[in-house]
């Protein structure tokens, strides 16, 4: 076991001990699993007839997708765009919920030999819809803002694993309770570099 990750330590510092001296990307994208922690609204009969709902936290899956245009080492933008999906039974009735959003903002950014820590602030629109089939459905788009931090571990002069990307937003659309949590990882490639 220990010559097993003293074998993974060293292909990884291969990797990275390339680019030690790398310049900064001019593009950076991103694509790759995210899993959002939210309240949804779940619907149950309340009588044969009559829908009523309850809203509690439920884990959603989904992806992520970004690009981030880099005006110099530290700081840039990052366009996202993600989409979460659930479909949670409460009661003996499914209600599927969908969550997509496209957010756009500031990113300041650390690098360092073996990868990039980094912090953003994005604004933009989200789409929540909560929908039984048949039955009630509620769809509502509205404004929202999102603040993250995330570390990229290199994998050479072209492309780095997100190990880890954490973000919170207090606005979550159709819901009372706003507060939504977004855990994302996946993969960077990088294009071009900085002036």
């Amino acid at each position: 076991m220990a010559r097993t990750l003293l074998l993974l330590f060293l292909l990884l510092l291969s990797f990275t001990s390339s680019v030690f001296a790398q310049q900064t990307p001019a593009w950076e994208f991103f694509a790759g699993y995210s899993f959002e922690r939210s309240v949804v609204r779940e619907y149950f009969k309340s009588s044969p007839i009559i829908y009523s709902f309850k809203e509690r936290y439920a884990n959603l899956h989904g992806w992520e997708l970004s690009v981030t245009e880099n005006l110099n080492r530290s700081f840039g933008g990052t366009l996202q765009a993600t989409g979460h999906y659930s479909s949670p039974l409460f009661q003996g009735t499914k209600t599927r919920q969908n969550m997509f959003s496209i957010m756009y903002g500031p990113r300041f950014s650390h690098r360092m030999g073996w990868g990039t820590p980094y912090a953003h602030l994005l604004l933009g629109a989200a789409r929540v819809s909560a929908t039984v089939s048949p039955g009630p459905h509620t769809s509502e788009v509205g404004f929202v803002a999102a603040v993250g931090v995330g570390a990229d571990l290199n994998l050479g002069r072209k492309a780095a694993v997100r190990v880890i990307q954490i973000q919170y937003s207090p606005m979550n659309p159709v819901v009372s309770t706003e507060h939504k949590f977004q855990a994302s990882t996946g993969i960077v490639f990088y294009l071009g570099s900085t002036k």
